[in-house]
């Protein structure tokens, strides 16, 4: 008989040694800054220096999603646990290069 609180329907093996995984999370971010090559995000999580992260943004109404390397991270308020993050975008698709010309330009 499983003990009370256990449901799963699939047995579970614990793991002797070394497995490592990454968990990753939608936090919100505040962009504080953009251009076609990369971003400064405010935000509560803090990541890894080098880390691959991607970026779902939305300029102009149009939504875009693109992968960025963290490249630089800096605690703001240990308080709330605040960071800014600097983003290196990878390959960044037209249409978001293109909408982030246009803000620049209506400057």
């Amino acid at each position: 008989m499983k003990p009370l609180g256990d449901r799963r329907a699939q047995v579970r093996f614990e793991v002797l040694g070394v497995l490592r995984g990454t968990l990753e999370l939608i936090e919100a971010a505040r962009i504080v800054n953009i251009s076609a090559h990369g971003a400064l995000v405010e935000s509560p999580a803090k990541v890894a220096l080098g880390s691959l992260q991607e970026l779902h943004v939305t300029v102009d109404g149009q939504p875009a999603r693109v992968s960025a390397r963290v490249r630089r991270l800096q605690q703001i308020n240990a308080v709330q646990e605040r960071y800014l993050i600097g983003l290196e975008f990878l390959s960044p698709p037209s249409t978001l290069i293109e909408s982030i010309e246009q803000l620049s330009g209506n400057l």
